[in-house]
């Protein structure tokens, strides 16, 4: 499947040119990154390209990951439209460095109320991130996480699965009693014909075969890896959790990039001024009242 380019016709939320040239950065990244393998030249490559100092490239901090698998970190401002860019940017991994018509992209978001929010308009055909999904990777099925441990291998055989979860449901400190871990027969079909070069991925279950499970499935299909405010994931266990699932590539975005502990590669960075000029900034409205009952009536219309 040819990639589709990003431009503004037939959206039904229109880019803004700062969201534009977010994409137009991950776009050149990931063709790089497919070109020579080597993701801190295509980090540094852009970097230049924007204007700015190369910083050195970071591999992700976790054991077992492969050093090349592309790590980056889009830093974008509250308010500027981050989801809708998830999405454009789950297509442009699948396309120009899977060079794939079909991808599981697994959406960590920090929290349950985020999850719900970001499922729910994921997967309503009517909601316009969805039909950027759409545009972006083409027939789509969004699940969460209590969905995703029932799929059918036909399902992710047939289309790009999206799968909303929180990061808190893959940690790998304790995996008893966590779902995406144990034994489950659903997955059974999902490990038949596997090849021999990649059994070595595969967790093993009591009897030393590969254990039909949502984490086994995932790590057999490297999924692309979104995770959203991505400041909330930067512990070793959380890293530790984002290795265990073998990712094709993760993409971070966020307002407040890591400059500590496991500091992002950030790979483009919005301005306030952009959003700004973008008329994206929505002043702050503050309404005084002296009067309780004119109060409690702008309460209830709010």
């Amino acid at each position: 499947r040819a990639a589709v380019p990003i431009r503004n016709q037939g959206f039904m939320i229109a880019l803004k040119d700062y969201q534009l040239r977010v994409l137009d950065s991950l776009r050149e990244f990931f063709s790089q990154c497919a070109r020579d393998g080597r993701p801190e030249g295509a980090f540094q490559a852009v970097q230049l390209r924007n204007g700015r100092t190369p910083l050195p490239y970071l591999p992700v901090p976790a054991e077992g990951m492969e050093p090349d698998m592309p790590y980056v970190c889009l830093r974008v401002p509250t308010g500027g439209g981050k989801t809708l860019l998830a999405c454009h940017a789950a297509g442009l991994a699948m396309t120009e460095m899977l060079r794939a018509e079909r991808a599981v992209v697994l959406w960590l978001v920090p929290s349950n109320t985020i999850l719900d929010q970001t499922a729910d308009a994921l997967a309503d055909p009517r909601h316009p991130y969805r039909r950027a999904l759409e545009i972006s990777c083409g027939s789509v099925e969004v699940v969460t996480m209590e969905d995703a441990l029932r799929l059918p291998r036909a399902t992710v055989d047939g289309q790009t699965v999206v799968i909303v979860s929180t990061i808190q449901s893959f940690r790998v400190e304790d995996t008893t009693g966590r779902k995406a871990y144990d034994q489950n027969g659903a997955f059974s079909e999902h490990l038949l014909n596997v090849p021999v070069d990649r059994m070595s991925d595969l967790l093993p279950g009591a009897d030393g075969r590969p254990k039909p499970s949502l984490v086994n499935m995932l790590r057999l299909r490297r999924p692309i890896v979104i995770v959203d405010e991505a400041h909330n994931a930067r512990t070793d266990l959380s890293f530790a959790t984002l290795g265990g699932v073998l990712p094709s590539c993760i993409v971070e975005f966020t307002a407040t990039p890591a400059r500590a502990t496991h500091p992002s590669n950030v790979l483009h960075h919005v301005s306030a001024a952009e959003l700004k000029a973008a008329d994206m900034v929505k002043l702050p409205l503050r309404v005084v009242s002296r009067h309780p009952s004119q109060r409690d009536e702008l309460l209830a219309e709010a």
